[in-house]
């Protein structure tokens, strides 16, 4: 009797946990996403993209996302669609309790604009990535021209790293110094271009004045570009502008000035 008792009660905790199931389910399949938000992590006004942007480019190609069913969209493909963006550099998409639909993002932002020999354009951002213009979105940053010989190639998600370079192309040179020159407020409001020459060495353009500023390699490059702020700081701070016609900072812990004909002679 008891031996008929437990088959009876198992049989009846299985077929509950059938309906159960079942039950659930079927629920799953009802439930629709009631929200759906995107977090760029990183936002900012220099970025190539904003999370508006990203919800418009997401709603062309898997439709409205809230009131959507949950089993219609794949979230896989949904992380690989926003990942391939050549302005978005990372993406997860979570789902919350309440029926949510979250997407976290890393976006780029340009750092310097490479327009090369033949007068074809791209940037690198802050990380060496090269990625193509976004002409919705143009960026006012600092350019790098010249004898720059690189052309941008497309990959998998239409950006390049910097390690994707041959070791002697000269973005390896003008990475580091307009890294160096965004990170410090004074030098970034006042050089204007890096100018790669002939000869590989590279030289800045200025804003205001004339003079040419010598750099060199972009050996050193933190080190002579404070050396830069501090001669601008204290010494041309007290003078005109326009008396150097070069400053040459190639030397290690130096600046050496050239003058203009007339000022030599006064």
């Amino acid at each position: 009797m008891k031996r008929i008792l437990h088959i009876s009660f198992m049989v009846i905790l299985f077929s509950g946990t059938v309906f159960l199931l079942a039950f659930t389910e079927q629920e799953y399949h009802r439930k629709t996403y009631r929200d759906f938000r995107i977090d760029v992590l990183n936002a900012s006004e220099m970025a190539m993209i904003t999370s508006d942007e990203i919800k418009e480019l997401i709603v062309k190609n898997f439709g409205e996302i809230e009131g959507s069913a949950i089993t219609g969209i794949d979230l896989n493909k949904l992380e690989s669609y926003v990942s391939g963006n050549p302005y978005v550099s990372s993406c997860e998409v979570f789902q919350t309790i309440g029926g949510g639909l979250i997407l976290k993002t890393r976006v780029r932002a340009p750092l310097v604009r490479i327009i090369n020999e033949d007068g074809k354009q791209f940037y690198l951002d802050y990380t060496g990535c090269a990625m193509p213009l976004n002409p919705d979105r143009p960026s006012h940053v600092l350019i790098a021209n010249g004898r720059i010989r690189d052309h941008f190639v497309s990959l998998d998600k239409s950006e390049r790293p910097l390690s994707a370079f041959p070791d002697s192309s000269v973005l390896h040179q003008v990475y580091p110094i307009a890294y160096h020159i965004s990170a410090d407020e004074f030098l970034r409001s006042f050089i204007d271009q890096i100018y790669v020459k002939e000869n590989m060495e590279i030289e800045l353009v200025p804003k205001i004045g004339s003079q040419t500023i010598i750099f060199g390699s972009a050996v050193d490059a933190r080190e002579k570009l404070e050396n830069l702020k501090t001669f601008y700081r204290e010494v041309m701070s007290n003078m005109d502008w326009n008396v150097y016609k070069s400053i040459n900072l190639k030397y290690k812990n130096q600046v050496v000035c050239s003058k203009y004909m007339q000022y030599e002679q006064n």
